[in-house]
């Protein structure tokens, strides 16, 4: 359809990444490339889906895969239970992908993700998420 899908993100919060972030290797800036398994390849043994859980695609569809293990085009699989796809990583976003990540100066009185999760700093600790250590 329209080529490989992109995701990449710079950290606004916490300022200077810490902790958290080091114990789940999340880096100040990244992207991902995504990529969906063919349900007709094979996986590592102990890896992947049962045979009842593995996506079923319409023949059409099926065939994007020209036989290989993954697909890079058509997102439109990622609409069907079950379906399976890989993040392959890239540290340095803005080189790679050629632009410029936009990133504001956030602290908690004013932090857009408190809005968009909705969260009533009264009844949830949000400031841990704001300094990245544990709670």
């Amino acid at each position: 359809m329209n080529g490989q899908l992109h995701v990449a993100y710079a950290l606004e919060l916490p300022k200077h990444p810490s902790e958290v972030q080091r114990a789940f290797n999340i880096a100040p800036e990244a992207g991902f490339a995504l990529s969906i398994k063919n349900p007709e390849a094979g996986a590592p043994p102990g890896a992947g889906l049962s045979e009842e859980e593995k996506p079923e695609y319409p023949e059409k569809l099926q065939e994007e895969f020209r036989d290989r293990r993954f697909e890079l085009e058509d997102l439109r699989m990622l609409d069907y239970p079950g379906a399976e796809f890989i993040l392959g990583a890239r540290v340095d976003p803005e080189r790679a992908y050629h632009l410029q990540l936009p990133k504001e100066e956030e602290d908690y009185a004013h932090a857009d993700i408190v809005g968009e999760l909705r969260m009533a700093t009264s009844r949830h600790p949000v400031k841990p998420l704001f300094e990245g250590r544990w709670q």
